[in-house]
Protein backbone atom coordinates (compact mmCIF):
# COMPACT_ATOMS: atom_id res chain seq x y z
CA UNK A 1 0.00 0.00 0.00
CA UNK A 2 1.41 3.46 -0.73
CA UNK A 3 1.76 5.48 2.12
CA UNK A 4 -0.11 8.74 2.37
CA UNK A 5 2.41 10.74 3.06
CA UNK A 6 3.91 9.80 -0.36
CA UNK A 7 0.61 10.39 -1.76
CA UNK A 8 0.48 14.12 -0.63
CA UNK A 9 3.84 14.61 -1.45
CA UNK A 10 3.59 13.51 -4.90
CA UNK A 11 0.18 15.72 -5.82
CA UNK A 12 2.14 19.25 -3.89
CA UNK A 13 5.25 18.49 -6.45
CA UNK A 14 2.65 17.48 -9.61
CA UNK A 15 0.92 20.84 -8.55
CA UNK A 16 4.04 22.90 -8.52
CA UNK A 17 5.44 21.43 -11.65
CA UNK A 18 2.09 22.40 -13.24
CA UNK A 19 1.43 25.68 -12.09
CA UNK A 20 5.35 26.57 -13.17
CA UNK A 21 4.56 25.05 -16.58
CA UNK A 22 1.66 27.22 -17.22
CA UNK A 23 3.03 29.72 -15.30
CA UNK A 24 6.21 29.71 -17.82
CA UNK A 25 3.27 29.21 -20.97
CA UNK A 26 1.62 32.55 -20.36
CA UNK A 27 5.08 34.36 -19.72
CA UNK A 28 6.39 32.86 -23.22
CA UNK A 29 2.58 33.86 -24.87
CA UNK A 30 2.81 37.82 -23.43
CA UNK A 31 6.47 37.86 -24.60
CA UNK A 32 6.00 36.00 -27.55
CA UNK A 33 3.13 38.51 -28.63
CA UNK A 34 4.91 41.58 -28.20
CA UNK A 35 7.92 40.70 -29.40
CA UNK A 36 6.74 39.17 -32.51
CA UNK A 37 4.06 41.80 -33.25
CA UNK A 38 7.21 44.49 -32.86
CA UNK A 39 9.50 42.52 -35.13
CA UNK A 40 6.77 42.50 -37.46
CA UNK A 41 5.47 46.08 -37.51
CA UNK A 42 9.14 48.07 -37.09
CA UNK A 43 12.19 47.24 -39.00
CA UNK A 44 14.43 49.06 -36.50
CA UNK A 45 13.22 46.48 -33.69
CA UNK A 46 13.68 43.98 -36.26
CA UNK A 47 17.08 44.10 -37.40
CA UNK A 48 18.30 44.32 -33.76
CA UNK A 49 16.15 41.50 -32.33
CA UNK A 50 16.28 38.66 -34.84
CA UNK A 51 19.95 38.38 -34.27
CA UNK A 52 19.45 38.46 -30.72
CA UNK A 53 16.69 36.11 -30.84
CA UNK A 54 18.76 33.98 -33.02
CA UNK A 55 21.73 33.85 -30.44
CA UNK A 56 19.47 32.86 -27.11
CA UNK A 57 17.01 29.83 -29.39
CA UNK A 58 20.80 28.41 -29.60
CA UNK A 59 22.20 28.76 -26.09
CA UNK A 60 21.20 25.41 -24.08
CA UNK A 61 19.53 25.50 -20.88
CA UNK A 62 22.57 25.29 -18.69
CA UNK A 63 23.95 27.99 -20.59
CA UNK A 64 21.67 30.11 -18.90
CA UNK A 65 22.23 28.62 -15.40
CA UNK A 66 25.28 31.47 -14.24
CA UNK A 67 22.51 33.86 -15.47
CA UNK A 68 19.39 32.57 -13.00
CA UNK A 69 22.00 32.13 -10.49
CA UNK A 70 23.43 35.59 -10.05
CA UNK A 71 20.34 37.42 -10.63
CA UNK A 72 17.30 35.64 -9.20
CA UNK A 73 18.88 33.44 -6.90
CA UNK A 74 21.72 35.87 -5.48
CA UNK A 75 19.18 39.08 -5.65
CA UNK A 76 15.91 37.43 -4.25
CA UNK A 77 17.32 34.60 -2.34
CA UNK A 78 16.91 30.59 -2.69
CA UNK A 79 13.19 30.44 -2.17
CA UNK A 80 11.91 33.17 -4.33
CA UNK A 81 14.58 33.26 -6.63
CA UNK A 82 14.76 29.75 -7.05
CA UNK A 83 10.92 29.60 -8.15
CA UNK A 84 11.67 32.46 -10.54
CA UNK A 85 14.43 30.91 -11.70
CA UNK A 86 12.39 27.41 -12.77
CA UNK A 87 9.83 29.37 -14.31
CA UNK A 88 12.62 31.60 -16.64
CA UNK A 89 14.04 28.44 -17.46
CA UNK A 90 11.29 26.52 -18.87
CA UNK A 91 10.35 29.64 -20.75
CA UNK A 92 13.84 29.24 -22.77
CA UNK A 93 12.63 26.30 -23.77
CA UNK A 94 9.11 27.18 -24.85
CA UNK A 95 9.04 30.81 -26.00
CA UNK A 96 11.43 30.76 -28.90
CA UNK A 97 8.75 28.95 -31.78
CA UNK A 98 6.16 31.13 -30.49
CA UNK A 99 7.91 34.53 -31.42
CA UNK A 100 8.49 33.49 -34.30
CA UNK A 101 4.98 32.11 -34.89
CA UNK A 102 3.55 35.29 -34.26
CA UNK A 103 6.40 37.07 -36.22
CA UNK A 104 5.91 35.13 -39.25
CA UNK A 105 1.61 35.34 -38.92
CA UNK A 106 1.78 39.60 -38.33
CA UNK A 107 4.21 39.31 -41.18
CA UNK A 108 1.87 37.42 -44.12
CA UNK A 109 -0.89 39.55 -43.25
CA UNK A 110 -2.05 41.65 -46.36
CA UNK A 111 -1.08 45.00 -46.25
CA UNK A 112 -4.73 46.59 -46.88
CA UNK A 113 -4.98 46.05 -43.09
CA UNK A 114 -2.15 48.30 -42.34
CA UNK A 115 -4.07 50.96 -44.30
CA UNK A 116 -7.46 50.72 -42.67
CA UNK A 117 -5.38 51.20 -39.52
CA UNK A 118 -3.56 54.24 -41.57
CA UNK A 119 -6.58 55.83 -42.08
CA UNK A 120 -8.69 55.48 -38.97
CA UNK A 121 -6.13 56.02 -36.62
CA UNK A 122 -6.53 52.60 -34.73
CA UNK A 123 -4.56 53.04 -31.31
CA UNK A 124 -2.05 50.33 -30.74
CA UNK A 125 -3.86 48.39 -27.97
CA UNK A 126 -7.13 47.79 -30.28
CA UNK A 127 -4.64 46.66 -33.22
CA UNK A 128 -3.09 44.20 -30.59
CA UNK A 129 -6.39 42.90 -28.64
CA UNK A 130 -8.51 43.12 -32.19
CA UNK A 131 -6.11 42.28 -35.21
CA UNK A 132 -2.58 40.74 -33.86
CA UNK A 133 -3.79 38.78 -31.37
CA UNK A 134 -6.22 36.96 -33.62
CA UNK A 135 -4.31 36.98 -36.88
CA UNK A 136 -1.97 35.04 -34.27
CA UNK A 137 -3.96 32.29 -32.64
CA UNK A 138 -3.50 29.91 -35.08
CA UNK A 139 0.13 29.86 -35.20
CA UNK A 140 0.16 29.71 -31.46
CA UNK A 141 -1.96 27.07 -31.35
CA UNK A 142 0.55 25.19 -34.09
CA UNK A 143 3.19 26.35 -31.66
CA UNK A 144 1.50 25.62 -28.15
CA UNK A 145 1.71 21.74 -28.63
CA UNK A 146 5.62 21.85 -29.27
CA UNK A 147 6.26 24.92 -26.89
CA UNK A 148 4.29 22.24 -24.25
CA UNK A 149 6.52 19.15 -25.02
CA UNK A 150 9.72 21.30 -24.73
CA UNK A 151 8.73 22.80 -21.11
CA UNK A 152 7.86 19.15 -19.74
CA UNK A 153 11.18 17.92 -21.53
CA UNK A 154 13.60 20.25 -19.76
CA UNK A 155 11.50 20.36 -16.61
CA UNK A 156 13.87 18.38 -14.58
CA UNK A 157 16.81 20.50 -15.09
CA UNK A 158 14.75 23.61 -14.50
CA UNK A 159 13.80 21.85 -10.90
CA UNK A 160 17.33 20.78 -10.30
CA UNK A 161 19.76 23.90 -10.74
CA UNK A 162 22.86 23.29 -9.94
CA UNK A 163 26.69 24.91 -10.90
CA UNK A 164 29.40 23.26 -8.93
CA UNK A 165 28.74 22.80 -5.32
CA UNK A 166 25.44 25.05 -5.09
CA UNK A 167 22.53 23.05 -6.10
CA UNK A 168 18.32 23.88 -5.65
CA UNK A 169 16.47 21.65 -5.91
CA UNK A 170 13.12 22.91 -6.17
CA UNK A 171 9.73 20.62 -5.10
CA UNK A 172 8.50 19.14 -8.20
CA UNK A 173 7.07 16.52 -10.21
CA UNK A 174 10.69 16.38 -11.97
CA UNK A 175 12.83 16.51 -8.98
CA UNK A 176 10.29 14.04 -7.37
CA UNK A 177 10.73 11.26 -9.82
CA UNK A 178 14.81 11.74 -9.78
CA UNK A 179 15.05 11.87 -5.99
CA UNK A 180 13.05 8.79 -5.83
CA UNK A 181 15.47 7.36 -8.36
CA UNK A 182 18.57 7.99 -6.30
CA UNK A 183 17.32 6.60 -2.96
CA UNK A 184 15.99 3.84 -4.97
CA UNK A 185 12.40 3.69 -3.71
CA UNK A 186 10.58 1.48 -6.75
CA UNK A 187 7.24 2.83 -5.25
CA UNK A 188 7.83 6.48 -5.35
CA UNK A 189 9.43 6.21 -8.99
CA UNK A 190 6.72 4.14 -10.57
CA UNK A 191 3.92 6.49 -9.36
CA UNK A 192 5.33 9.63 -10.06
CA UNK A 193 6.16 8.14 -13.55
CA UNK A 194 2.59 6.96 -14.05
CA UNK A 195 1.64 10.04 -12.94
CA UNK A 196 3.47 12.39 -14.96
CA UNK A 197 2.46 10.29 -18.10
CA UNK A 198 -1.37 10.94 -16.99
CA UNK A 199 -0.61 14.54 -16.53
CA UNK A 200 1.12 14.40 -20.06
CA UNK A 201 -1.08 12.98 -21.36
CA UNK A 202 -4.76 14.77 -20.23
CA UNK A 203 -3.26 18.24 -20.17
CA UNK A 204 -2.98 17.38 -24.33
CA UNK A 205 -6.59 15.59 -24.33
CA UNK A 206 -8.04 18.43 -22.91
CA UNK A 207 -6.38 21.89 -23.81
CA UNK A 208 -3.92 21.66 -26.48
CA UNK A 209 -5.39 19.20 -29.02
CA UNK A 210 -8.66 20.51 -28.82
CA UNK A 211 -7.06 24.12 -29.20
CA UNK A 212 -4.93 22.95 -32.35
CA UNK A 213 -7.70 21.55 -33.54
CA UNK A 214 -10.11 24.28 -33.53
CA UNK A 215 -8.01 26.86 -34.73
CA UNK A 216 -5.71 25.33 -36.84
CA UNK A 217 -7.93 22.73 -38.74
CA UNK A 218 -5.37 19.64 -37.95
CA UNK A 219 -7.56 16.31 -37.68
CA UNK A 220 -4.91 13.94 -36.88
CA UNK A 221 -5.39 14.83 -32.97
CA UNK A 222 -7.23 13.16 -30.05
CA UNK A 223 -8.74 15.42 -27.74
CA UNK A 224 -12.03 16.21 -25.79
CA UNK A 225 -13.58 19.09 -27.48
CA UNK A 226 -16.84 19.20 -24.86
CA UNK A 227 -14.33 19.64 -21.80
CA UNK A 228 -12.26 22.17 -23.57
CA UNK A 229 -15.61 23.90 -24.54
CA UNK A 230 -15.97 24.31 -20.99
CA UNK A 231 -12.24 25.86 -20.74
CA UNK A 232 -12.68 28.17 -23.56
CA UNK A 233 -15.83 29.75 -22.42
CA UNK A 234 -14.27 30.38 -18.96
CA UNK A 235 -11.22 31.83 -20.70
CA UNK A 236 -13.01 33.60 -22.78
CA UNK A 237 -14.77 35.18 -19.84
CA UNK A 238 -11.08 36.39 -17.85
CA UNK A 239 -10.13 37.32 -20.93
CA UNK A 240 -12.88 39.88 -21.75
CA UNK A 241 -12.11 41.62 -18.01
CA UNK A 242 -8.27 41.10 -19.19
CA UNK A 243 -9.08 43.48 -22.63
CA UNK A 244 -11.62 46.13 -20.68
CA UNK A 245 -8.93 46.57 -17.63
CA UNK A 246 -6.14 46.71 -20.42
CA UNK A 247 -7.99 49.46 -22.49
CA UNK A 248 -8.61 51.24 -19.49
CA UNK A 249 -5.03 51.03 -18.07
CA UNK A 250 -4.07 52.07 -21.72
CA UNK A 251 -6.52 55.60 -21.20
CA UNK A 252 -4.40 56.60 -18.55
CA UNK A 253 -0.81 55.77 -19.32
CA UNK A 254 -1.48 56.32 -23.19
CA UNK A 255 2.05 57.21 -24.68
CA UNK A 256 4.07 55.91 -21.48
CA UNK A 257 4.31 52.07 -22.20
CA UNK A 258 7.19 50.81 -21.98
CA UNK A 259 7.93 47.09 -22.19
CA UNK A 260 11.21 45.88 -20.80
CA UNK A 261 11.51 41.91 -21.81
CA UNK A 262 14.28 40.76 -18.79
CA UNK A 263 16.12 38.47 -20.45
CA UNK A 264 17.46 40.82 -23.41
CA UNK A 265 19.19 42.50 -20.58
CA UNK A 266 20.50 39.36 -18.91
CA UNK A 267 23.96 39.03 -20.98
CA UNK A 268 24.68 43.18 -19.78
CA UNK A 269 23.69 42.64 -16.47
CA UNK A 270 25.64 39.04 -16.31
CA UNK A 271 28.72 40.65 -17.73
CA UNK A 272 28.39 43.73 -15.15
CA UNK A 273 28.06 41.37 -12.22
CA UNK A 274 31.00 39.68 -13.47
CA UNK A 275 33.19 42.55 -14.46
CA UNK A 276 35.13 42.47 -11.29
CA UNK A 277 35.70 38.85 -11.69
CA UNK A 278 36.78 39.02 -15.08
CA UNK A 279 39.10 42.17 -14.37
CA UNK A 280 40.69 40.27 -11.96
CA UNK A 281 41.29 37.61 -14.61
CA UNK A 282 42.90 39.66 -17.35
CA UNK A 283 46.57 38.45 -17.69
CA UNK A 284 45.19 34.63 -17.11
CA UNK A 285 41.66 35.40 -19.66
CA UNK A 286 44.06 34.97 -23.01
CA UNK A 287 45.19 31.59 -21.81
CA UNK A 288 41.85 30.47 -20.42
CA UNK A 289 40.11 31.48 -23.77
CA UNK A 290 42.50 29.67 -25.64
CA UNK A 291 42.30 26.13 -23.48
CA UNK A 292 38.31 26.16 -23.32
CA UNK A 293 38.22 26.79 -27.60
CA UNK A 294 41.31 23.91 -27.51
CA UNK A 295 38.61 22.02 -25.91
CA UNK A 296 35.29 22.85 -27.68
CA UNK A 297 36.85 22.47 -31.15
CA UNK A 298 38.13 18.75 -29.79
CA UNK A 299 34.45 17.88 -28.61
CA UNK A 300 32.85 19.77 -31.81
CA UNK A 301 33.35 16.27 -33.82
CA UNK A 302 31.69 13.95 -32.10
CA UNK A 303 28.58 15.84 -31.26
CA UNK A 304 28.52 17.33 -34.34
CA UNK A 305 28.04 14.13 -36.44
CA UNK A 306 25.52 12.74 -33.56
CA UNK A 307 23.43 15.73 -34.03
CA UNK A 308 22.88 15.65 -37.74
CA UNK A 309 22.66 11.80 -37.59
CA UNK A 310 19.54 12.12 -35.08
CA UNK A 311 18.47 14.75 -37.73
CA UNK A 312 18.35 12.71 -40.69
CA UNK A 313 16.97 9.62 -38.94
CA UNK A 314 14.26 11.68 -37.63
CA UNK A 315 13.49 13.17 -41.01
CA UNK A 316 13.13 9.87 -42.38
CA UNK A 317 11.05 8.35 -39.30
CA UNK A 318 8.98 11.38 -39.44
CA UNK A 319 8.42 11.18 -43.30
CA UNK A 320 7.61 6.80 -43.00
CA UNK A 321 5.08 7.88 -39.95
CA UNK A 322 3.48 10.45 -41.90
CA UNK A 323 2.68 8.67 -44.63
CA UNK A 324 1.09 5.86 -42.00
CA UNK A 325 -1.00 8.24 -40.98
CA UNK A 326 -1.96 9.67 -44.71
CA UNK A 327 -2.95 6.21 -45.68
CA UNK A 328 -4.28 4.92 -42.41
CA UNK A 329 -6.22 8.07 -40.69
CA UNK A 330 -6.94 5.69 -37.21
CA UNK A 331 -3.38 4.68 -36.94
CA UNK A 332 -2.16 8.39 -37.71
CA UNK A 333 -4.05 9.41 -34.93
CA UNK A 334 -2.67 6.68 -32.49
CA UNK A 335 0.72 7.49 -33.44
CA UNK A 336 0.39 11.68 -32.99
CA UNK A 337 -1.14 10.51 -29.36
CA UNK A 338 1.53 8.28 -28.82
CA UNK A 339 4.60 11.00 -29.89
CA UNK A 340 2.70 13.45 -27.88
CA UNK A 341 3.13 11.69 -24.54
CA UNK A 342 6.54 10.43 -25.46
CA UNK A 343 8.05 14.32 -26.72
CA UNK A 344 7.07 15.48 -23.71
CA UNK A 345 9.25 13.00 -21.02
CA UNK A 346 11.97 14.69 -19.60
CA UNK A 347 14.91 14.47 -20.80
CA UNK A 348 16.62 13.30 -17.23
CA UNK A 349 14.00 10.73 -17.05
CA UNK A 350 15.30 8.54 -20.01
CA UNK A 351 18.52 7.33 -18.61
CA UNK A 352 16.87 6.20 -15.41
CA UNK A 353 14.11 4.41 -17.52
CA UNK A 354 16.36 2.97 -19.94
CA UNK A 355 18.86 1.71 -17.11
CA UNK A 356 18.62 -2.03 -17.67
CA UNK A 357 19.87 -1.80 -20.79
CA UNK A 358 22.38 1.23 -20.01
CA UNK A 359 25.45 -0.45 -18.93
CA UNK A 360 25.63 -3.11 -21.81
CA UNK A 361 24.54 -0.50 -24.65
CA UNK A 362 25.41 3.57 -23.39
CA UNK A 363 25.79 4.55 -27.24
CA UNK A 364 22.12 3.24 -27.73
CA UNK A 365 20.54 4.48 -24.94
CA UNK A 366 22.58 7.75 -25.47
CA UNK A 367 21.83 8.09 -29.17
CA UNK A 368 18.09 7.14 -27.98
CA UNK A 369 18.23 10.49 -26.05
CA UNK A 370 19.62 13.05 -28.75
CA UNK A 371 16.56 11.36 -30.81
CA UNK A 372 13.96 12.01 -27.61
CA UNK A 373 15.22 16.05 -27.77
CA UNK A 374 14.99 16.64 -31.61
CA UNK A 375 12.57 13.98 -33.15
CA UNK A 376 9.23 15.70 -32.39
CA UNK A 377 9.97 19.16 -34.23
CA UNK A 378 10.17 16.84 -37.70
CA UNK A 379 7.31 14.34 -36.19
CA UNK A 380 4.89 17.75 -35.28
CA UNK A 381 5.80 19.72 -38.26
CA UNK A 382 5.21 16.77 -40.70
CA UNK A 383 2.58 14.70 -39.44
CA UNK A 384 0.52 17.71 -38.13
CA UNK A 385 1.08 20.94 -40.42
CA UNK A 386 2.46 19.01 -43.39
CA UNK A 387 -0.30 16.40 -43.67
CA UNK A 388 -2.59 18.45 -43.17
CA UNK A 389 -1.91 21.50 -45.79
CA UNK A 390 -1.59 18.88 -48.63
CA UNK A 391 -3.89 19.99 -51.40
CA UNK A 392 -6.80 18.07 -52.06
CA UNK A 393 -6.76 18.46 -55.95
CA UNK A 394 -3.40 17.09 -55.93
CA UNK A 395 -4.70 14.09 -54.20
CA UNK A 396 -7.25 13.73 -56.28
CA UNK A 397 -5.77 13.50 -59.47
CA UNK A 398 -3.15 11.54 -58.00
CA UNK A 399 -6.33 8.94 -57.10
CA UNK A 400 -7.37 9.66 -60.81
CA UNK A 401 -4.37 8.66 -62.43
CA UNK A 402 -3.97 5.61 -60.23
CA UNK A 403 -0.53 6.84 -58.71
CA UNK A 404 0.00 4.91 -55.37
CA UNK A 405 2.83 3.05 -53.60
CA UNK A 406 6.50 4.21 -54.11
CA UNK A 407 6.05 6.67 -56.70
CA UNK A 408 3.19 8.14 -55.12
CA UNK A 409 5.66 8.88 -52.09
CA UNK A 410 8.79 9.32 -54.04
CA UNK A 411 7.19 12.12 -56.77
CA UNK A 412 4.17 13.18 -54.65
CA UNK A 413 3.77 12.90 -50.94
CA UNK A 414 7.37 13.91 -50.23
CA UNK A 415 7.68 16.77 -52.43
CA UNK A 416 4.47 17.98 -51.45
CA UNK A 417 6.12 18.05 -48.18
CA UNK A 418 8.99 19.60 -48.25
CA UNK A 419 8.27 22.93 -47.00
CA UNK A 420 7.57 21.27 -43.28
CA UNK A 421 10.06 18.53 -43.62
CA UNK A 422 13.28 21.20 -44.06
CA UNK A 423 11.09 23.57 -41.26
CA UNK A 424 11.07 20.40 -39.02
CA UNK A 425 14.68 19.41 -39.71
CA UNK A 426 15.79 22.90 -39.07
CA UNK A 427 14.08 23.35 -35.93
CA UNK A 428 15.75 19.43 -34.70
CA UNK A 429 18.99 20.12 -35.50
CA UNK A 430 18.71 22.86 -32.65
CA UNK A 431 16.70 20.34 -30.63
CA UNK A 432 19.55 17.79 -31.13
CA UNK A 433 22.44 19.92 -29.82
CA UNK A 434 20.35 21.25 -26.68
CA UNK A 435 19.91 17.32 -26.38
CA UNK A 436 23.40 16.59 -26.02
CA UNK A 437 23.93 18.05 -22.71
CA UNK A 438 20.75 15.33 -21.29
CA UNK A 439 22.55 12.53 -24.35
CA UNK A 440 26.45 12.50 -23.50
CA UNK A 441 26.69 13.01 -20.06
CA UNK A 442 24.59 11.42 -17.18
CA UNK A 443 25.02 11.16 -13.30
CA UNK A 444 23.32 9.80 -10.52
CA UNK A 445 24.91 9.20 -7.02
CA UNK A 446 28.09 7.44 -7.87
CA UNK A 447 26.53 6.34 -11.22
CA UNK A 448 28.44 7.72 -14.26
CA UNK A 449 28.42 8.02 -17.89
CA UNK A 450 30.64 10.15 -20.05
CA UNK A 451 29.98 9.72 -23.86
CA UNK A 452 32.43 12.93 -24.82
CA UNK A 453 31.61 15.46 -26.45
CA UNK A 454 30.31 19.46 -26.28
CA UNK A 455 27.05 18.74 -24.20
CA UNK A 456 29.48 16.11 -21.58
CA UNK A 457 31.67 19.44 -22.34
CA UNK A 458 29.41 21.62 -20.97
CA UNK A 459 27.71 19.34 -18.31
CA UNK A 460 31.05 18.58 -16.27
CA UNK A 461 32.14 22.74 -16.71
CA UNK A 462 28.58 23.14 -14.71
CA UNK A 463 28.88 20.47 -12.55
CA UNK A 464 32.70 21.93 -11.67
CA UNK A 465 31.09 25.77 -11.47
CA UNK A 466 33.40 26.86 -14.39
CA UNK A 467 31.05 29.57 -15.09
CA UNK A 468 33.29 30.88 -17.73
CA UNK A 469 33.82 27.84 -18.80
CA UNK A 470 30.16 27.64 -19.06
CA UNK A 471 29.43 30.99 -21.09
CA UNK A 472 32.56 30.44 -23.64
CA UNK A 473 30.70 26.83 -24.48
CA UNK A 474 27.79 28.16 -24.55
CA UNK A 475 28.77 31.05 -26.77
CA UNK A 476 30.94 29.04 -29.27
CA UNK A 477 28.14 26.32 -29.10
CA UNK A 478 25.59 29.26 -30.76
CA UNK A 479 28.13 30.46 -33.14
CA UNK A 480 28.31 27.05 -34.44
CA UNK A 481 24.59 26.60 -34.56
CA UNK A 482 24.15 29.83 -36.34
CA UNK A 483 26.95 29.54 -38.93
CA UNK A 484 25.62 26.01 -40.23
CA UNK A 485 21.52 27.67 -40.01
CA UNK A 486 22.41 30.80 -42.36
CA UNK A 487 25.16 29.00 -44.63
CA UNK A 488 23.33 25.63 -45.39
CA UNK A 489 19.43 25.26 -43.72
CA UNK A 490 18.54 29.28 -45.08
CA UNK A 491 19.89 28.40 -48.44
CA UNK A 492 18.32 24.89 -48.84
CA UNK A 493 15.10 26.55 -47.61
CA UNK A 494 14.96 29.11 -50.07
CA UNK A 495 16.18 27.11 -53.01
CA UNK A 496 13.05 24.51 -52.18
CA UNK A 497 10.50 27.55 -51.35
CA UNK A 498 10.85 28.55 -54.98
CA UNK A 499 10.41 24.95 -56.80
CA UNK A 500 8.44 23.44 -54.79
CA UNK A 501 4.73 25.82 -54.34
CA UNK A 502 1.63 24.00 -54.78
CA UNK A 503 -1.26 26.65 -55.47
Amino acid sequence: MVPFKLILELILSTLLSLGRMFTAYVLSLIIAVVTGVAMAKNKYIESILLPILDILQSIPILGFFPAVLAIFITILGPVTGGEISSIFLIVTSQVWNMIFGVYSSIKSLDPSIDQLISVYKLPLIYRLLYIYIPASRSSLAANSIISWAGGWFFLTSAEVISMGRIEYRLKGLGSFIISAFENRDTVAYTIGLLTLFTIILVSYLIIWNPFTMRYTGVKTLLGFMRIYGVIEKAFARIWSLIIEKLIMAYSVIRGKIIVIQLYFLIPLILLYLYHTKLTLMTNNLYSEITKYGVEFLWALPLTLIRVYSTVIVGLVLSILLAYISHTRFKLGVLIVMLGEILSSIPAMMWWPILLPILRGFPYGVMMFVYLQGSLWYTFFNILLFGVSSLKENILELSKIYGIRGRYYLLRVFIPSLLPSILAGGLSASGGAWNASIAAEYFQVGGFIVDMGGVGSLLYKQTLAGDILGVLLTSFLMSLVIIFINKTVWARVLKKISGYYVIE
